[in-house]
């Protein structure tokens, strides 16, 4: 799929885990690292969601992984809450195996770049449901646009 510029708002509330992402390791042994606390937080207090998992790449390497939920939680919880909010964005769904994102990554910034567009922190990437059949996975991908 080709990437899209989109200039309509589009707000995501997510509860998850944050830190900076160490630059001498790869980028999915942070986002597994956070993902693994966000569903051990999930299923500690049995919180209902809705099973797609959100990477948000903020400035200055820091990572943030989340997910949205049906309702907040109550009591003690340990997650962070995170308001992200889109008024323009360049969109692209990759489907395929993660390790060909960044073909997709440079198809999205060969677009902004075409249009004259300039984008900023943060980028999103929203992961579909699980298949085994790798070149069934979907990653919608969305790049903040100023």
């Amino acid at each position: 799929m080709e990437a899209v510029v989109i200039n309509q708002r589009k707000p995501f509330t997510l509860f998850g885990f944050s830190k900076l992402h160490d630059q001498n390791r790869a980028y999915n042994e942070t986002i597994f690292e956070l993902l693994d606390q966000v569903w051990e937080e999930v299923r500690s207090n049995k919180l209902s969601h809705t099973g797609i998992n959100h990477v948000v790449y903020d400035a200055d390497h820091i990572i943030f992984a989340g997910i949205e939920l049906v309702s907040p939680p109550e009591g003690d919880s340990l997650f962070e809450k995170r308001n992200v909010i889109f008024q323009k964005y360049a969109y692209c769904k990759h489907i395929g195996p993660y390790s060909e994102l960044d073909e997709t990554y440079r198809r999205i910034q060969s677009t902004i770049e075409a249009l004259g567009e300039h984008h900023e922190a943060p980028i999103l990437e929203i992961y579909g449901h699980w298949d085994d059949d790798e070149s069934k996975l979907e990653t919608e991908i969305l790049y903040n646009l100023t």
